[in-house]
């Protein structure tokens, strides 16, 4: 959505931009449409077929169209670490002379490396590293990101650019979430805490059972919003049963992105206690509808929310984050001051002219 987001951005401003990618993830994108352009939302859009279904991403037939690409392009903007087909965009940018942002987007963060790290030293010294040596600049989202990536001491330029988030479409509205809590059944009487987001191990949410059950004195109600990645939902369910906490939690799938505007108005307060966050979208959205966001002192976007009115930012402890949802619970809607702030600092407009800034750097560079 980041990517699409800034693309979008771009176009509105007048840039000639091309996206290529592949049908990854998409089983029903109809085959007659592929290696074609087409307009998405504005942007001009081909997907590739991948090799296969599974495992990593591989296009024989994006790479063959990327000399007539390259042919085109002026600056190459990608996303694509761990994937071997990033590195063959890469050589033929290289090639062809054309400089290369490559966006990182947590891939090279702490938690990343933690996750099959035996395999991925290796391959990012061989593979990766020589090719991100040559990049005309590295894009962090957060300056945590860039702190991260320190240790690798990579050669090139850093450049920090936020996600932008389409908060053209989110506002607060008092009476869009409590029509919401009453379609969903839920308490308009007591404060409503907000998980959004696949439920995921990255996440952090089996804190939240230990915490919820020390506040288990105040009124409180908890909505899951989001798709069950690896378990986890399944083991938050069985965690908060155990502790006679059931009752008060609520379970939903994940929502299109138009539809999310309900349930932050809904809420009271957003919790996010992430291991580990490159950026965290769901917090500026949120804020932009007037809920308050709790979140752990690893979500990216923290550093850049100080001043902004609605954020507490905890250590992951059990401790740290009892004493600060207590408090927060006696604090309904805190966000209500924050939605032109966030407004100010992460819509797409703004970041989209700031991407233009860093193609412009890159090419005058060059």
């Amino acid at each position: 959505m980041s990517v699409s987001r800034l693309c979008e951005g771009l176009v509105q401003l007048g840039v000639e931009l091309r996206v290529i990618t592949t049908n990854a993830g998409l089983p029903d994108f109809p085959v007659e449409k592929l290696g074609r352009s087409q307009l998405v939302n504005g942007v001009n859009v081909t997907y590739y077929p991948v090799d296969r279904c599974a495992g990593t991403i591989q296009s024989q037939a994006l790479v063959a169209a990327l000399p007539e690409q390259m042919a085109w392009a002026e600056v190459v903007h990608l996303s694509s670490i761990w994937q071997p087909l990033g590195l063959s965009v890469q050589w033929a940018a290289y090639a062809a002379g054309i400089p290369v942002i490559q966006t990182l987007r947590g891939a090279l963060g702490p938690y990343s490396w933690r996750r099959g790290w035996w395999k991925k030293i290796p391959y990012f010294l061989l593979k990766e590293r020589p090719l991100l040596q040559r990049a005309a600049a590295l894009h962090c989202t957060t300056d945590q990101e860039v702190r991260e990536i320190s240790w690798l001491r990579l050669k090139a330029p850093v450049k920090v650019l936020a996600n932008p988030i389409a908060l053209s479409q989110l506002h607060s509205d008092s009476a869009v979430g409590k029509a919401w809590r009453e379609q969903m059944s839920l308490p308009t009487d007591q404060p409503l805490l907000l998980v959004a987001g696949r439920l995921h191990h990255k996440k952090g949410l089996d804190l939240l059972p230990e915490v919820l059950n020390a506040l288990a004195h105040m009124p409180w109600q908890i909505i899951f919003l989001g798709d069950d990645d690896d378990g986890t939902g399944r083991n938050l369910r069985r965690k908060f049963g155990d502790l006679g906490l059931a009752s008060r939690c609520h379970w939903h799938p994940a929502l299109p992105a138009r539809e999310l505007i309900s349930p932050y108005n809904a809420a009271d307060w957003l919790l996010l206690p992430s291991r580990h966050e490159n950026f965290g979208n769901v917090v500026i959205e949120a804020l932009a509808c007037g809920s308050g966001s709790l979140i752990s002192d690893r979500v990216g976007v923290a550093g850049s929310l100080r001043g902004s009115p609605g954020v507490l930012v905890a250590e992951r402890s059990k401790h740290a984050w009892v004493q600060l949802l207590e408090r927060a619970l006696r604090s309904p809607r805190p966000g209500l001051g924050a939605e032109e702030w966030v407004k100010e600092r992460f819509s797409t407009q703004l970041i989209a002219r700031e991407a233009l800034q860093l193609y412009a750097a890159v090419l005058n560079h060059g």
